[in-house]
């Protein structure tokens, strides 16, 4: 299996490839920074984690999984559409996944170690951060057209390249999206 080849039909834009390189390079410092975050940020986060599990407690395995997915699905569509303002929104929102993600990995690998931490992010990293870097370079992608429309440099129609970029989320983003709220599913029902 040519794995070049794969990469291409599943992200066929030349453009797209470059924003999924530097939003993957800004996850990747996002999550660095998170693990060396200063103790009181770290112990907000640690807060909201604690509130957002909460939810999770008293549902089904079903209800847990369509819980996740759509709460993604819904967050990776408003990503790549909200790239129609200039971009910058899926910019930012991957810093903070990154980072969130980070402090996440910090806290946990403090009370159960590292190989435990890691196993805690695992499933995020396979299949859910791979869908929000896809989703958010197509935001970002849009979000160049409108820059470039602005400068009069982009004559395609914004309704083309939005129905194109919904087209990539079906084919690429919604898939791995349930994957991975299978994977999360699993993980929190088991950790449970």
């Amino acid at each position: 299996m040519d794995i070049h080849r794969t990469f291409e039909r599943i992200i066929p834009d030349p453009a797209v490839k470059t924003y999924l390189l530097v939003l993957g390079v800004i996850f990747s410092a996002g999550f660095l920074a998170g693990i060396v975050a200063p103790i009181p940020i770290r112990q907000d986060l640690s807060e909201a984690f604690r509130t957002l599990a909460e939810q999770y407690l008293d549902l089904s395995g079903g209800t847990l999984f369509l819980f996740i997915l759509v709460n993604n699905v819904f967050a990776s569509l408003l990503l790549l559409v909200s790239g129609l303002m200039l971009g910058v929104l899926p910019v930012l929102s991957v810093g903070f996944n990154g980072f969130v993600l980070g402090i996440f990995y910090r806290l946990t690998s403090g009370v159960e170690g590292y190989g435990r931490a890691a196993l805690g992010v695992i499933p995020h990293g396979i299949f859910e951060i791979p869908a929000l870097l896809v989703a958010a370079s197509y935001g970002v992608w849009l979000g160049m057209a409108v820059l470039r429309r602005i400068r009069r440099k982009e004559t395609a129609p914004l309704g083309a390249l939005l129905n194109h970029a919904l087209a990539r989320y079906f084919v690429v983003v919604f898939p791995l999206l349930v994957v991975a709220a299978a994977v999360e599913t699993s993980v929190i029902l088991w950790a449970l």
